[in-house]
């Protein structure tokens, strides 16, 4: 599986269960409340921080 992160996307590449399996995992780690667009807004902010 191959993933890709735009600045106000991601693309997942794969097999449905694949992705299924992903998307498990980041509502293990960041909460099942949590959207996608949350993500890229804080991996956006991320970015920026490593940056300074």
């Amino acid at each position: 599986m191959k993933s890709y992160q735009g600045t106000k996307s991601i693309h997942m590449v794969g097999q449905a269960w694949q992705i299924k399996t992903m998307l498990k995992q980041w509502q293990k780690q960041w909460g099942p409340e949590v959207t996608i667009a949350e993500l890229l807004i804080q991996s956006n902010v991320d970015k920026y921080e490593k940056r300074i």
